[in-house]
């Protein structure tokens, strides 16, 4: 279990995390002020998609306007590349400068880190973040289908080996099928580490991982905070997430825990 500002993730129901997707700063401004009123623990900025610089001091302005209007938040700073479904080119070099730059202003808690990013950047990118003070999420996404058990399974385990804090897992399925597998795979993969895990099927037809969470053991969920601001398809508004992880949220002396 990881706690963050009094947040546990890893702890009973999947924690809340919705993302600020504004292009300019006005509208990250706006969105992290919806977000600080949001039931949300955990507020995401997809610097991917602030379109207004490509700067990394200018985008670390616009980080710090953000921290000082959530301070109370869980702060999980993203830069998707355009391989796993963000909307800005980046070269190896930049992501590696961007991360341990926005990790060295110690106003972000979580850093989502590509695991393909890892793969060539080390185990000592994954240190020199975490001594900063950043906790870190890897990440693997696939936009075109659901993969085996045993990739994803083994992509747990390299992320567990380099040092991630929680693992997540997203990817497209093409049937009901590709659902119940990720469902599954946070059990299956307890066989071999205890890494918290996130596991996601986009779009509508997996839209029961996002509250099923409790269930299948996945740590953290993804909404947005309004129709039109979702960061991934498939993403439920916040208010109507945290209704659905209600309805399903298994009680301490529910008779699930009798037996």
């Amino acid at each position: 279990m990881l706690e963050l500002k009094n947040v546990k993730i890893g702890n009973g129901t999947p924690k809340m995390c919705v993302p600020i997707t504004g292009k300019t700063t006005e509208e990250v401004a706006e969105q992290a002020n919806l977000a600080k009123q949001s039931v949300a623990e955990i507020v995401e900025w997809r610097a991917d998609l602030f379109s207004e610089s490509e700067e990394i001091e200018e985008i670390m302005e616009t980080l710090e306007m953000i921290a000082g209007i959530l301070p109370e938040k869980v702060l999980l700073f993203t830069f998707r590349s355009v391989e796993e479904g963000g909307k800005r080119p980046v070269s190896l070099k930049m992501y590696h400068d961007l991360c341990l730059t926005a990790a060295s202003t110690q106003k972000v808690d979580l850093m989502d880190i590509e695991f393909g990013k890892v793969e060539f950047l080390g185990r000592k990118f994954v240190q020199d973040l975490k001594i900063q003070g950043a906790k870190i999420i890897m990440s693997s996404h696939d936009y075109k289908e659901t993969p085996e058990d045993a990739t994803m399974i083994y992509r747990i385990g390299v992320m567990n080996q380099f040092g991630a804090d929680i693992g997540k897992i997203a990817a497209m399925p093409h049937s009901l099928e590709d659902v119940l597998r990720m469902m599954n795979i946070v059990t299956k993969a307890r066989g071999f580490n205890e890494l918290p895990i996130a596991t996601i099927s986009m779009g509508d037809l997996g839209k029961i991982t996002r509250i099923a969470g409790e269930i299948t053991g996945s740590v953290l969920t993804f909404g947005s905070l309004e129709d039109g601001q979702s960061s991934a398809p498939g993403q439920i508004p916040i208010d109507e997430l945290q209704f659905n992880l209600e309805t399903l949220r298994i009680k301490e002396d529910s008779a699930v825990n009798q037996f």
